[in-house]
């Protein structure tokens, strides 16, 4: 559903009052450095940009910018303000954005949160990126890219957090789980699966879903849900089972060899 404008301004006020952008800017002394620059109205301009169509670009913010009667001042001079103490602020905002959104009351309602304490999924999208930055994050092929990954909490039905990597690098060595996973339910696709996130889950007391690998040969050792149509005994080839069309139902736990 569409936010209104009504909507928009509840979220910036509640979330990103006035005073603690003014905090922020004062903190990384953006405003002392860049005088023409109306800065609460650029941090609301980045913000909205970067939740619109067009990605947040900074041609895009400085359009709109300018459309909300903004002194004028040239591109070049536009594009300057873009530095470390805008980086420094935008830094606080995401903080401050990210506490708030993990604050949130978590509802899940019936089975959902019949075992675990919330259901977190984990995705990356892949950004590319001028060439000059291709040591810093070097793509997949000859050019520069990053991954954004993504942690998406259904219980609070937000992002609660996110990370950066090389695109070239591999999703699983950039998941690491910790007691602050304990407890809770995973969701992710096969580029975070590994050996290791599954013995990371027992040790925390985690569920997951997630696709095996062809080269995984699981063993099921709990049927909680759906149908056996033959004898089943714990331990045997998840493959074999189906095979013999004895197992009809998702395996609870699903261990390699």
């Amino acid at each position: 559903m569409a936010m209104l404008g009504t909507d928009v301004r509840e979220v910036m006020e509640t979330i990103l009052p006035d005073e603690a952008l003014i905090a922020l800017i004062s903190k990384a002394g953006f405003q002392q450095r860049e005088r023409k620059c109306e800065a609460l109205l650029l941090l609301r301009m980045m913000i909205l940009c970067a939740a619109s169509g067009r990605g947040g670009r900074q041609a895009d913010i400085a359009e709109d910018y300018f459309a909300a009667g903004s002194e004028a001042v040239t591109r070049s001079s536009f594009y300057s303000w873009f530095g470390p103490s805008l980086e420094e602020v935008m830094e606080g905002i995401r903080d401050r954005t990210l506490a708030y959104a993990r604050s949130l009351q978590v509802d899940l309602p019936g089975v959902l949160g019949k075992h675990v304490r919330d259901w977190h999924v984990l995705d990356s999208s892949t950004v590319k990126l001028p060439a000059a930055l291709m040591d810093m994050y070097p793509g997949t092929g000859d050019y520069a890219a990053l991954k954004i990954h993504k942690r998406f909490s259904v219980g609070i039905g937000t992002t609660v957090d996110y990370w950066l990597s090389p695109a070239r690098e591999h999703d699983a060595q950039h998941l690491v789980l910790d007691e602050s996973w304990r407890g809770l339910g995973i969701l992710c696709d096969l580029g975070y699966a590994s050996f290791g996130l599954l013995h990371a889950c027992e040790t925390f007391d985690m569920r997951y879903v997630i696709r095996l690998k062809d080269n995984w040969k699981p063993k099921v050792q709990v049927i909680v849900r759906g149908s056996v149509s033959d004898t089943f005994t714990p331990g045997t080839d998840l493959d074999m089972l189906i095979a013999d069309e004895c197992l009809s139902s998702t395996a609870r736990s699903l261990m390699p060899t």
